[in-house]
C-alpha cells in the first residue's frame, strides 16, 4: 500500500531581547526595525507535533498507467 504522512508542527519558540532606550517609544520603535529572522530563538516544548496518515492506494489496485495531469482527475 502507499501511505502518505502529514505533519502539522507549530513549535512554539521565544527569544528575549535586550534594548537601551531613554523612553519607551524609542525602544519600541528600535524593536519594530529589528530583523526578526536573526533573532536566537529557543524552541519551548509546550505542544507536540500533529500526525494523520492515509492510504493513497491498495497493494490490491492496479498501478495507473497515466501520470500526467492527475490532479483534475478521480480514480474509478
Amino acid at each position: 500500500m502507499i501511505y502518505k504522512f502529514k505533519v502539522w508542527s507549530w513549535k512554539p519558540m521565544y527569544t528575549e531581547i535586550y534594548l537601551v532606550a531613554l523612553e519607551d517609544d524609542e525602544a519600541v520603535n528600535t524593536f519594530k526595525k529589528l530583523n526578526k529572522d536573526e533573532f536566537v530563538w529557543k524552541v519551548d516544548s509546550m505542544r507536540n507535533e500533529r500526525v494523520t496518515y492515509e492510504v493513497i492506494k491498495d497493494a490490491q489496485m492496479e498501478p495507473r498507467k497515466d501520470t500526467e495531469n492527475t490532479e483534475s482527475r478521480t480514480e474509478s
